[in-house]
């Protein structure tokens, strides 16, 4: 393939070596980490900028209102993309990349799973946003493309083999659906 489109590029992916089993790993453990901090009674957020906030909004809808299950109990979700007020009254007075570690700060106590979608990896008010909630010993999980290692914030670093923004975004919405999918499973 010369210029693999965005479906060829995907397919790639999905057919690597390994990676599907990776994958279902990864969902398995972001399932069980929102299924356990719902049963402390603790609170799941997820952020991320532009399309990852759209893909953070469309997770939390999904945990709280239903995926396919309407006697699915709800489970405890927010999104830190949501609330304008909030993000344009910060990034004005203060600094955009603390946008979500400052709202992290202000539910700490009730967070027990902090999710962040970064398609980079790089997003430092994601990032912040994660080490914040490590300071007050929520778990973490990052959701981003290869354009980043290991960070020691990060509980769990899904990463797919791509830097395609198209790419990566797709696998993740396809990654959230399949940890909705175990989650009813679970009920």
């Amino acid at each position: 393939m010369n210029n693999p489109n965005t479906l060829d590029k995907i397919t790639a992916v999905l057919c690597a070596p390994g990676i599907l089993n990776q994958l279902r790993a990864q969902a398995d453990e972001i399932a069980r980490l929102i299924h356990c901090a719902k049963a402390d009674g603790k609170i799941i957020t997820i952020y991320g900028n532009g399309g990852s906030a759209a893909d953070s909004q469309h997770w939390a809808a999904e945990l709280v209102c239903t995926y396919k299950s309407r006697e699915r109990t709800a489970y405890p979700a927010v999104a830190l993309t949501t609330d304008t007020s909030i993000i344009t009254a910060w990034s004005n007075d203060f600094e955009y990349e603390y946008i979500f570690s400052r709202q992290v700060e202000a539910f700490a106590m009730m967070i027990g799973l902090s999710i962040g979608i970064s398609t980079s990896g790089r997003s430092i008010n994601v990032l912040n946003g994660l080490r914040k909630a490590k300071d007050y010993e929520a778990r973490t999980v990052l959701i981003s493309g290869n354009g980043v290692e290991e960070s020691k914030e990060v509980d769990l670093h899904v990463r797919f083999p791509s830097s395609d923004t198209p790419t990566v975004q797709t696998l993740t919405q396809i990654m959230y659906h399949e940890v909705c999918e175990l989650l009813e499973k679970l009920q």
